[in-house]
């Protein structure tokens, strides 16, 4: 059967400070990323459909993203409200709760990813290679990605793998938001740790813990069962090499898988990203305690941040951070303050309901996805109309 590529794309308007939860969206009266992102694909001749899921789904960034997209000649799709209303339709027809339905939605990192699988469900998609709207590949990167899936390796099947990402430079390391202020929350280098260990592994695909979600393969037999927490703040990618093990099946990290990543230079907002990782740490960790996983089986990434003293880590660096800016900025040292406050908020029990939710979530998604799947032969518009 065909396979897909899916892009999410994530842009702010005043109307929606999208900034408070996504890395970095563009504003809507720059250009952004995603053109480099589509000429690099169309010089490569890549041959599958490739839709793009713009974040969130507001008629502007709608929009936008069609005006970039108009002009390619590969095929390109744009997630509209027209699909979404389809996408919804077809879950609640194959018996997925109607409560949970508004967890389909754009203004998440794991509610966006879900609206991909549950696309390429629809159309019937077999595999689906998921990048970011700020990378680029090379003319051997669709060989790499779909190579080993769906097949048995070392009595495991593959369905579901990722890779690294490297810069400018050819530096396989994660920078996500660099700063001084953030040097006593070691989430990077602790990330960066656990990649390098995979690329350390003996084989050239193996088991991981951690995942990119700029470079991720899922194959049918996964997400017709595993679908992304849309009720985490961010992390999704790991999070999900988490659901996938919760049902059984292994996430590969294949050495093989590599694309460039060039991100956009990110100013000021320091506090916005520790924010969602505290929230997501918090609620990890209580998740994790549902599932029956022991911290140090996580990897040392995730294993740091969910240990008893995760409050106490993000409450003195939180201080520690705002006190870098006491004298320079008093929006940041005023929120990295209230960051700390948040740390100590959100009860156990609260966190707990809500990953009780997700395995309901998850229960309901393997019964309706199944039925979901071919509904819509495929058919991928051009980003013209």
């Amino acid at each position: 059967m065909a396979d897909c590529m899916i892009i999410p794309t994530y842009w702010s308007t005043p109307e929606q400070p999208s900034w408070k939860v996504f890395d970095h969206p563009v504003p809507i009266d720059e250009e952004g990323t995603l053109a480099r992102t589509l000429d690099n694909l169309q010089v490569m001749s890549y041959p599958d459909p490739v839709i793009l899921l713009p974040a969130p789904m507001d008629a502007k960034i709608v929009a936008k993203v069609r005006a970039i997209a108009a002009g390619t000649t590969i095929d390109i799709h744009i997630l509209s409200e027209e699909d979404l209303s389809e996408m919804t339709s077809a879950l609640r027809d194959s018996g997925f709760p109607a409560d949970l339905v508004g967890a389909i939605e754009t203004a998440s990192y794991g509610g966006i990813r879900n609206m991909g699988l549950i696309y390429a469900a629809l159309r019937g998609f077999e595999n689906i290679v998921m990048i970011d709207d700020d990378e680029c590949i090379d003319g051997e990167y669709l060989t790499a990605a779909l190579q080993h899936m769906g097949t048995t390796v070392d009595g495991v099947k593959v369905l579901g793998k990722t890779g690294c990402v490297v810069d400018e430079n050819g530096c396989k390391v994660y920078d996500g938001q660099a700063s001084t202020a953030l040097e006593d929350w070691p989430k990077d280098m602790l990330f960066n740790e656990a990649v390098k260990r995979e690329l350390d592994a003996k084989n050239s695909l193996s088991p991981c813990t951690v995942a990119f979600g700029g470079n991720m393969v899922i194959n049918a037999g996964m997400f017709l069962r595993v679908p992304f927490d849309p009720y985490g703040t961010r992390g999704e990618d790991d999070d999900y090499v988490l659901n996938a093990r919760y049902c059984g099946l292994k996430f590969f990290f294949d050495k093989d898988l590599v694309l460039l990543h060039l991100p956009p230079k990110r100013h000021g907002d320091h506090w916005t990203r520790p924010r969602q990782d505290i929230l997501r740490f918090k609620y990890l960790r209580e998740k994790a305690k549902l599932f029956g996983f022991e911290p140090e089986t996580l990897g040392v990434f995730q294993e740091y941040f969910i240990q008893d003293d995760l409050e106490y880590k993000a409450v003195s660096s939180s201080i520690k951070a705002a006190l870098q800016f006491v004298d320079t900025d008093r929006d940041e040292f005023l929120e990295f303050l209230n960051n700390a406050t948040l740390a100590v908020s959100h009860s156990a029990g609260e966190l707990r309901a809500k990953a009780e939710t997700f395995v309901t979530f998850l229960q309901a998604w393997q019964v309706a996805m199944p039925r979901v799947r071919g509904r819509s032969a495929p058919s991928v518009r051009k980003s013209e109309e």
